[in-house]
């Protein structure tokens, strides 16, 4: 009888041939809902990025509200100091005004004060806009950045120099249609002009020089005001994917007709301006801010014509 038992319990367990089989069919299923998992998770980060840009969409029309129906500009510039961007002139209406960019006189730019406000009569590379340009706007990051150029890790300049922790943004304002490339063409044939977008290249003096609503005669839903141009970092030494610089406006498409206008090679975006492809780490396409405060994705395969339409505020093509 004890053999008998013994044999039974010999039974009741699990041969190494029965385990490694088990253990491989675990190993499918996870390979099987693996990508799945990393799927819903992408779509969430993307919906978060959407989010980013409606929330940045409110900030504007708020701006707008309060500067007779007017864009912020694309950057201001005060005497030589490096131009100051469109993101810093709302920052009030987006519950972060203690970044709000202001006028206040400012007595020695070379001190730091407890003062976070971005000066306006100071350099933006000042020590006393520190507080303000080493600040991160989560609402400035998409969540989906896996690849940053060399000179910017998590968001954050790291390069040595006068802008390294200055705090990074994912989002371009739109210029328009790159004017010096021949590819692009208007309805009638002839070139684009110069600043046919919405938030311009042109160095202004005041927060009310920008472009107005009236102006964007292709319609506020027909028109992009900020597009994906993500994990750029200081820009071949600019500091073009800092939140604070006015060099975060480009023009859509590049210098030449061989990368994509959407997600082309990070070498053909990071270093490049202002005439830049649309760029993202979303797979398969970009996220973009209508002037209305919506916002939509534009897949890789989107027709270039279309991308052209959306970019140029006032070219009378029909998207």
């Amino acid at each position: 009888m004890g053999a008998l038992r013994e044999r039974g319990c010999r039974r009741a367990g699990f041969s190494l041939v029965e385990i490694l089989v088990a253990v491989a069919i675990i190993g499918v299923l996870v390979s099987l809902l693996l990508p799945a998992v990393q799927q819903v998770r992408e779509s969430a980060r993307r919906m978060a990025c959407q989010n980013n840009l409606r929330q940045i969409g409110l900030g504007m029309a708020h701006f707008a509200s309060s500067h007779r129906e007017r864009f912020p500009p694309g950057r201001v510039q005060k005497g030589n100091f490096k131009t100051v961007s469109w993101s810093g002139f709302f920052l009030d209406y987006m519950e972060q005004p203690e970044q709000q960019a202001t006028w206040s006189p400012v007595s020695d730019p070379n001190v730091a004060t407890a003062d976070s406000r971005l000066f306006l009569n100071a350099d933006f590379r000042a020590a006393i806009n520190r507080p303000a340009t080493t600040t991160k706007l989560n609402f400035y990051l998409c969540p989906s950045v896996s690849r940053e150029e060399a000179s910017r890790q998590q968001g954050r300049i790291v390069a040595a120099g006068e802008y390294e922790g200055m705090a990074c943004i994912d989002y371009s304002g739109n210029a328009g249609v790159n004017p010096d490339e021949p590819q692009f063409r208007l309805p009638s044939g002839q070139p684009y002009a110069a600043g046919n977008g919405v938030l311009l290249t042109e160095e202004v003096t005041s927060l009310s020089h920008g472009v107005p609503y009236r102006a964007i005669t292709d319609g506020l839903s027909k028109t992009v005001s900020l597009f994906e141009w993500s994990g750029v970092g200081l820009g071949g030494g600019a500091g073009r994917g800092i939140w604070a610089s006015g060099l975060n406006c480009n023009y859509v498409g590049h210098n030449s007709m061989t990368p994509p206008i959407i997600n082309a090679e990070p070498d053909d975006v990071w270093d490049e301006g202002p005439n830049v492809p649309m760029f993202s780490d979303h797979p398969g396409g970009v996220n973009v801010l209508l002037c209305d405060g919506s916002s939509r994705y534009l897949a890789d395969s989107t027709d270039r014509s279309l991308v052209i339409a959306l970019a140029s505020r006032a070219g009378g093509e029909t998207p």
